[in-house]
């Protein structure tokens, strides 16, 4: 496993001038290494594939799990053995990125700096260095360092969940221009790399992480495929926390692209698999009706805007079908009595 240790920070503040390239976003902004205690927020997104593999991260028993599975150390990582740190640190010259996920061990001062990307990006391999030395600079103001002082390990780990392939340099030293005399001084820094075409469905299965079910669905290339990879999922998991958090997911970050009826299927084989004990399923299934409501609400303001009472009947007629109230689809879309009348006719 690639890790960034202080000799490549002592090594990377000599060839890098680093503050005249990079600084922080404002002042008073740090990468905060103390642990994170907010509680999380179970809060939907529309924002599904992008957030998909973001909020699986936020699970420390997911990221042991992660780091177990595809990089195998030699000591198996226990989740209750990290910590998350707040991730808010944004350099001047990458000030619309952020890192994503930065955990630390207990009783070490190791930290997994876990970067995820969904589009092709040149910058990763200075943009995960740049970080790896932030990580070490405010670990430096926190401790009182002396002549023995060990200085911290990063472990970078860069997950690509894109379907382009990956041609950016897994080191920095090959960005670098290249003169055989100076060779040996180019910065040697790489990352540790995970890629998602790299993988098949029956090996992302078979690991039976919610990472691994991640992958699968962000390799969905339609809806009807995704469909088919949610039902191999149910099919071979039995932890019923993972099948509950596969539902939660089926609600609120991907309602806005499956069918009712899908989802619905979806959420009833979930049921079934836990023996009908998911005791939250017909408030699941309710919050999925008030999210695809607000989605209706929003298509026919639009949509009315765009081509009239036509486009504010089709949409009156898909509410219809979903066995929603009629008071509240009157509301959404103002058709009159005359013109439900004629829907409920169809």
């Amino acid at each position: 496993m690639k890790v960034f240790t202080y000799s490549d920070y002592i090594r990377c503040i000599h060839n890098l001038r680093r503050k005249d390239i990079t600084g922080l976003a404002e002042d008073g902004v740090q990468y905060d290494l103390k642990v994170n205690n907010k509680k999380k927020n179970n809060k939907g997104t529309d924002k599904s594939h992008d957030k998909l593999i973001k909020d699986i991260l936020k699970d420390k028993k997911e990221v042991a799990g992660l780091i177990n599975q595809f990089f195998r150390p030699n000591e198996k990582l226990e989740a209750s053995n990290l910590q998350k740190c707040s991730n808010s640190f944004v350099t001047k010259k990458f000030k619309s990125q952020e890192a994503d996920i930065v955990y630390k061990l207990k009783d070490k001062d190791i930290y997994f700096l876990i970067e995820h990307q969904s589009t092709v990006d040149y910058n990763i391999p200075f943009r995960v260095l740049d970080y790896s030395m932030d990580i070490v600079q405010e670990w430096k103001k926190e401790k009182r360092i002396n002549k023995i002082s060990k200085y911290p390990t990063v472990v970078p780990i860069v997950i690509y969940t894109g379907q382009v392939k990956w041609n950016v340099p897994k080191n920095i030293k090959y960005q670098q221009i290249k003169v055989t005399t100076y060779e040996k001084y180019r910065i040697d820094f790489g990352y540790n790399f995970i890629d998602v075409n790299e993988y098949n469905i029956e090996e992302l299965l078979e690991k039976k992480t919610m990472f691994g079910y991640g992958m699968i669905l962000e390799k969905s290339k339609n809806t009807k495929e995704f469909v088919e990879n949610v039902k191999s999922i149910i099919k071979i998991e039995n932890d019923i926390v993972r099948l509950e958090k596969l539902a939660d997911m089926i609600v609120y970050l991907f309602g806005n692209v499956l069918e009712y009826d899908e989802q619905n299927e979806l959420l009833n084989l979930i049921n079934e698999k836990v023996g009908g004990n998911m005791a939250t399923l017909a408030e699941r299934i309710k919050a999925g009706d008030r999210k695809r409501m607000k989605q209706f609400e929003k298509r026919g303001i639009r949509e009315g805007k765009r081509s009239g009472r036509e486009a504010i009947q089709n949409i009156a007629s898909q509410i219809l079908k979903l066995g929603l109230d009629e008071d509240v689809m009157k509301k959404i879309t103002n058709v009159t009595n005359e013109e439900l009348k004629k829907l409920e006719a169809k």
